[in-house]
């Protein structure tokens, strides 16, 4: 349990949320338009591995082209292919930046196509946290793959932030399609957890700094982020540090991470600028119905209980709606029944997807009795995705060896 922590002293720098675009990593060899194939290319079946003899001097390959309303793909092929394809599924995107190709991990996936690997990857039909859309054109691209060059002698799935919960998805519902997939500062511990979090820093805060936020937790009118909300959240902890250290002693919100007073005030506007950004997305799944669900929470954590009695009588409730639930569950709830080989990383002090989603799936996969197909990694560390190429390429190739070896890493 937290202690309460006073605040005393903030560094605050600009706020940022998402994952940045840049052009396709191979040099480009051709850019070939394609017909939207939604409708022709259902999740692969089982793969049938081939001759690695039939691998050799190939020419490198850069195409693209339409799989699905407004989704794009880039596949990468390199000179010396050795056989194996790595699909890639990438983070989130707030719904109003355009639709383009991935670019985070880029140091990553350059080193693995001067390994040999081919790369598929694709945006999504929509930017935002749609699993469901995410999962199907990230399912597409082994398809693509094949029907362009040939089935490669094994798949690889490499999934960051948000793209590692559609990867999960593939992984535990059609895991004959894959040999391992490496989840990178994922929201394993699925959406309603994700939801939960950020939802709960906005009530919380929402009852510390009464007055200071627009709207609720569940109605977010648009707004100047940086330009409004941050100085109006950071000068409200710095007229009442104590309200800071009083919501990370609260037990419900300690997935909020922190090694200072400054991680504490980051760490708040990172849930709140993702809650921002993102509720309105989460309201147009939900068909405008209520996601978050606190009304029979009861707050408890290292604070006097006059306080704490004070927060259960006066905290903003919530109650979703069965529809709105079946969404949480749906898109998505992970199982934990794993049949390939997963290995997940993520930094200790996570402020956009905290590291309790790690604990939260390591039960899911023990409960299931599949810890054998689990390797999971903590690296002390503050900020989201905030890896060096060498981890995730030692992260990679210990996945790619384990799947080799059958030696758990």
């Amino acid at each position: 349990m937290k202690r309460a922590v006073a605040v005393v002293s903030l560094v605050v720098v600009p706020f940022t949320l998402g994952c940045g675009k840049v052009a396709p990593l191979a040099p480009r060899v051709a850019r070939e338009p394609s017909p939207d194939i939604t409708a022709t290319a259902p999740l692969p079946g089982a793969r049938t591995p081939v001759p690695a003899a039939r691998h050799t001097d190939v020419t490198a390959q850069h195409v693209e082209g339409s799989i699905g309303p407004g989704s794009i793909y880039g596949i990468d092929l390199p000179a010396s292919w050795n056989g194996d394809l790595v699909v890639y599924a990438h983070g989130y995107v707030p719904p109003f930046l355009p639709v383009m190709l991935p670019t985070e991990g880029a140091g990553l996936r350059q080193r693995l196509l001067g390994e040999g690997y081919a790369l598929a990857y694709s945006s999504y039909s929509e930017n935002g946290f749609d699993v469901r859309d995410a999962a199907q054109r990230t399912a597409q691209l082994s398809s693509i793959f094949a029907s362009r060059f040939q089935k490669p002698d094994h798949t690889f799935l490499i999934g960051v932030s948000l793209g590692a919960i559609p990867a999960l998805k593939l992984v535990e519902e059609h895991p004959r399609d894959y040999d391992g997939a490496l989840l990178a500062s994922g929201v394993v511990g699925g959406t309603r957890l994700e939801i939960d979090y950020i939802s709960t820093v906005r009530v919380l805060f929402d009852y510390f700094y009464p007055g200071v936020l627009p709207g609720t937790a569940i109605e977010v009118p648009n707004a100047d982020f940086n330009g409004t909300i941050v100085p109006a959240v950071v000068g409200a902890i710095q007229a009442n540090p104590q309200g800071a250290g009083a919501m990370v002693s609260i037990a419900q919100d300690t997935c909020l991470p922190f090694a200072s007073p400054t991680e504490i005030v980051t760490s708040i506007l990172t849930a709140l600028g993702f809650e921002f950004i993102e509720g309105g997305d989460f309201l147009s799944h939900t068909h405008d119905h209520v996601y978050f669900d606190n009304s029979g929470t009861v707050y408890t954590g290292a604070l006097p209980q006059p306080l704490l009695d004070d927060l259960n009588a006066r905290v903003a409730r919530f109650s979703a709606t069965p529809d709105a639930a079946n969404f949480l569950n749906r898109d998505y709830q992970p199982t934990g029944r794993l049949s390939i080989p997963v290995l997940t990383m993520h930094t200790s002090r996570d402020p956009l997807v905290p590291a309790c989603h790690e604990t939260a799936y390591h039960d899911l996969v023990a409960a299931a009795g599949r810890g054998d197909f689990l390797s999971q990694r903590l690296i002390d560390r503050y900020g989201h995705f905030t890896f060096t190429d060498d981890e995730l390429q030692r992260g990679f190739d210990d996945l790619v060896a384990w799947v080799h070896s059958g030696v758990r890493p």
